[in-house]
């Protein structure tokens, strides 16, 4: 017997509630664009069964859609519901017309609104702070701001759940999920003041302030509801005439990123350099002579899309697919998209970048943050800090620190139960000063703080050092160990101050808990692997760990290839005898070789005198001298390009240069006309959540319009020329 639609529908709903967990919102209106099918099939006389969602059935049911007074978007919806529909029926083993077979109408891409910085900083500025509504409105907009939360995740939330100290608290959004969600201390704050405001004693984080407060209300009747907050936002929209209909949508894309750049002093976050006031210069590469030089910040934007994650060679840029990065061609460097990237194809990083950085603490005092940051436990309600190491005489010389810089009493102690050594000391000072800069909570979100990203080399080696004996290889090759991919890169990028190259790898490892349980996570190493770069590392940091060594590791590759290819058959239609003369001198017996094995920087010295020797002159073989004789760019191969997540979408920034039209990014040269892309993912991307993007490039050229003279005249010059 054939089960009825009506049955299957209810089926399907409940795979949707249980298995999916949908809202309930998403099941009413996955009722009603399926009922409204069912429905029409039995005015038109149509079995309501199985068999009736034929192609002829279905093309029927959506010309009588676009007859009625329904929006394309509209209709589109009930197309998918019933594609939904068809996927679930054939997984469960009913013979249901293919899902695929069913195309969902073209719908006009729609104008993705976007707020500058100075936008942004009119709109959070916009209420009053004269009453408690405004209070109210102004934290609301900061927490938008700070966060990117749906308006509906924000008005559920309770004030007792919010952790305004460590700036975190937990949500569940679509399908049931939880995350936990950062804030900044910015909007920390400004819920502080409103919340020392309020005088009730209701539960909801906001809630309506109209009248005297009454204790009979229920907590839910005071709660502000997401419609309310959307009417809010537009209100002050146009309170500040901005130029485009902002929503809470809007403003949850202006979330802060991770990228790291380097500026004429320091290294900023692209967050922190977007709302940065203007004379900012970063350090870009001159593409003519690649040396590192000075670049002026004169345009900055953000926009929506989709993330992407860009693997060369153990370093990683996350960006949208149409950033540009540098490869190298026959007589120049050219800019090319993500999107047309391959793996094996090689990109352009650099290899030092050196500035005096500002004095933040003592070297010492740096490194004892150094191995706290690596391994040790900050305990705010302790107002004290535990290190623990297997050697005894580490954490002796940690405490000699702990007295000398802090005049604060410790004491080491055996662990119980094991074969480590714990050192204790209590400081509310000192605990107060690492939770001022950053130094807390758990390992695996951990980051190097601002202020010792950007101090000096005296304080960045020590700081390297702390961390390595926390966290560091005890033996063979320099390697750091890290739950955390974010603080392994912070080291990367303190590494290129000191010109030493170290590479980040991912690993899957599985961990059996003692209840028998197994426990799956990530876990991050950072390796210096040259020979060269290995003895640099040794001789400078000076790790407690003394079985560090360098070993045998390879040797710099050029991506040349395609050049010497070019220039050897430029050079065999003047000169007889040249295959036989490359197997002699360079032991080469095969074209094929020379097109495609990358050869080690000393292999191109020979090549270059190769070709001098036989008397080849021109453009090409200038270009490959330069290349070769340049040691401050090395060239990066791709491994990988992935999506960040399959579904979330995150709001990028833009920053143009001049004279320079590019920066250095994660170690990385990216071009910044035609839309930088720089990925803002909030503190560990975990606060990030379903964000719109653009399509295709006629989108993404929205956000490449400009917004003063001076960045429209550098945009019109440079554009698309590739430099």
């Amino acid at each position: 017997m054939t089960t009825p639609l009506p049955k299957l529908v209810e089926e399907f709903l409940d795979y949707l509630r249980v298995e999916r967990g949908s809202s309930p919102l998403t099941l009413r209106n996955y009722l009603h664009y399926l009922t409204r099918f069912i429905e029409w099939l039995g005015e038109h006389k149509i079995s309501q069964n199985l068999a009736s969602i034929s192609a002829e059935n279905v093309r029927k049911y959506r010309l009588y859609l676009s007859k009625l007074a329904l929006s394309q978007k509209t209709q589109g919806y009930h197309v998918i519901a019933l594609r939904s529909f068809l996927k679930w029926l054939n997984k469960n083993g009913y013979k249901a017309l293919p899902a695929e077979n069913l195309e969902l109408p073209k719908i006009k891409d729609r104008q993705v609104s976007f707020l500058n910085g100075e936008q942004v900083d009119r709109l959070l500025s916009a209420p009053s702070m004269s009453s408690i509504v405004g209070k109210r409105d102004k934290a609301i907009l900061e927490v938008l701001f700070s966060t990117g939360l749906r308006v509906s995740e924000l008005t559920k939330l309770n004030r007792d759940k919010i952790d305004l100290e460590r700036r975190e608290f937990g949500v569940v959004g679509k399908g049931g999920r939880a995350r936990v969600v950062f804030l900044s201390s910015r909007a920390a704050e400004w819920v502080s003041l409103y919340l020392a405001a309020r005088r009730d004693h209701y539960s909801p984080l906001f809630i309506r302030h109209k009248g005297k407060i009454d204790p009979t209300v229920e907590d839910e009747k005071m709660r502000l509801t997401p419609r309310s907050v959307q009417r809010l936002v537009k209100k002050y929209t146009r309170k500040v005439k901005l130029p485009v209909d902002a929503t809470p949508h809007t403003i949850r894309h202006c979330i802060g990123p991770n990228t790291r750049i380097f500026l004429s002093n320091s290294i900023d976050i692209a967050r922190d350099l977007y709302f940065r006031q203007n004379d900012i210069e970063a350090r870009s590469l001159g593409l003519n002579n690649f040396l590192v030089s000075k670049s002026k910040v004169i345009g900055k934007e953000y926009h929506i899309g989709k993330a992407y994650s860009l693997w060369a060679d153990g370093y990683e840029l996350v960006c949208s697919k149409k950033h540009r990065v540098f490869t190298l061609a026959l007589e120049d460097v050219d800019a090319v998209q993500v999107n047309d990237l391959k793996v094996g194809q090689y990109i352009l990083g650099v290899n030092k970048v050196s500035f005096r950085g500002t004095a933040f603490v003592k070297p010492k005092l740096a490194r004892l943050m150094g191995y706290i940051l690596g391994d040790g436990v900050v305990s705010k309600s302790r107002r004290g800090v535990i290190i623990h190491d297997k050697d005894l005489s580490f954490l002796e010389l940690y405490q000699r620190i702990v007295t000398d810089e802090l005049k604060t009493l410790s004491k080491i102690e055996k662990a119980k139960g094991s074969n480590s050594w714990i050192l204790t000391f209590y400081s509310d000072q000192f605990v107060n000063f690492l939770q001022s800069v950053g130094i807390l909570g758990h390992a695996n979100i951990r980051r190097i703080p601002e202020k010792l990203m950007n101090a000096t080399e005296e304080e960045i080696i020590e700081l390297l050092a702390g961390i390595y004996d926390a966290e560091g290889n005890s033996r063979g090759d320099p390697r750091y160990f890290s739950a955390s991919k974010e603080f392994l890169k912070d080291i990367q990028i303190l590494l290129l101050r000191f010109g030493i190259d170290a590479h980040l790898l991912e690993r899957n490892r599985n961990v059996k808990l003692p209840q028998g349980l197994v426990f799956n996570h990530d876990m991050f190493t950072l390796q210096v692997l040259s020979t060269k770069d290995q003895k640099n590392f040794i001789k400078l940091i000076p790790t407690l760990k003394k079985d560090v060594q360098a070993s045998e590791g390879y040797g710099e590759k050029l991506p040349v290839q395609p050049l010497l290819h070019s220039i050897f058959r430029e050079m065999q239609n003047k000169e007889k005898g040249l295959v036989h003369a490359l197997e002699v001198e360079l032991n080469i017996k095969s074209l094929r070789n020379l097109a495609e094995i990358v050869p080690e920087r000393k292999t191109v010295g020979k090549f270059i005198t190769f070709f001098k020797n036989h008397g080849y002159k021109g453009k090409k073989l200038d270009f490959l001298k330069k290349i070769h004789k340049d040691k401050n760019i090395k060239w990066l191969k791709v491994r990988k390009i992935t999506p960040v997540s399959t579904s979330g979408r995150y709001s990028l920034f833009d920053f143009t240069l001049s004279p320079h039209q590019n920066f250095i990014t994660d170690g990385i040269i990216s071009h910044n006309s035609y839309a930088t892309d720089l990925l803002i993912a909030g503190a560990d991307l975990r606060s990030v959540q379903e964000m719109l993007g653009h399509k295709n490039v006629a989108t993404t050229q929205i956000y490449t319009h400009v917004t003063n003279k001076q960045l429209k005249a550098v945009h019109e010059q440079f554009h698309g020329r590739g430099k």
